[in-house]
């Protein structure tokens, strides 16, 4: 027979462990086999099904020597890629899933095309920064790129055209933005701007074939969203 008293201290029990379950379903970081019950609490009385054990369909174990342990698992950081610097190869990915590279194809031979589906010579860029050479390139560095024909990538207005190898010149300037701050690694979503303050962009293939790189719209929207690889 069991006295009222101990009813209360088993519901009490009980609804403890509950509460420790739902914390950890909450945090997505419930394993079972791993479960941990607070030292005060065990399960003598029966088997106790809890909210978590019901979503994996298991039950905790009514063996009180075998004391359970609840986990918060933290996720496990990203790795980086490579740190981008001064004279590497760089490929630039563009929103619509295409690289930047091509420049040929339509009437307008000069002007800066985003259509390649790999990586490969066609739209292999070398990315080049204004200062110091020696350190990796970080965001907020100025930086130009050399397109495969030799020529830098150059804006004016929203036109972005790939005419003439300049090193001083300040139409081929480029900002290179991280949202996150800090060195830019292979892999990394970044954001062009040009000289006078745009963003580059491509037009979407469904639209304009040609898939042209522009620079139309002080915006670090989604269709100024790029992506450097190596």
């Amino acid at each position: 027979t069991v006295s009222f008293s101990q009813l209360e201290q088993m519901a009490r029990r009980t609804s403890v462990l509950r509460a420790c379950c739902l914390v950890a379903v909450a945090f997505g970081a419930w394993d079972v086999s791993r479960a941990v019950v607070p030292a005060g609490l065990n399960t003598r009385h029966g088997t106790v099904t809890d909210v978590g054990s019901k979503l994996v369909g298991q039950k905790l174990s009514a063996n009180p020597s075998l004391r359970p342990v609840m986990v918060l698992r933290q996720a496990a950081k990203k790795s980086k890629g490579e740190p981008i610097n001064h004279g590497d190869t760089v490929y630039i990915k563009t929103m619509t899933g295409r690289y930047v590279g091509e420049i040929d194809g339509t009437t307008k031979l000069e002007w800066v095309k985003a259509r390649g589906t790999k990586k490969d010579k066609e739209h292999a860029l070398k990315i080049e920064k204004m200062g110091d050479k020696e350190s990796p390139i970080e965001n907020g560095d100025t930086v130009m790129f050399v397109l495969p024909n030799g020529a830098h990538m150059d804006v004016l207005g929203s036109a972005v055209r790939a005419r003439y190898y300049d090193p001083r010149g300040q139409w081929q300037r480029i900002t290179i933005v991280k949202q996150d701050g800090g060195q830019i690694f292979a892999g990394d979503q970044i954001f062009l701007r040009g000289h006078q303050g745009e963003y580059l962009d491509a037009n979407p293939m469904e639209r304009a074939p040609d898939g042209e790189v522009k620079a139309r719209w002080r915006d670090e929207g989604e269709w100024q969203v790029m992506y450097i690889e190596k």
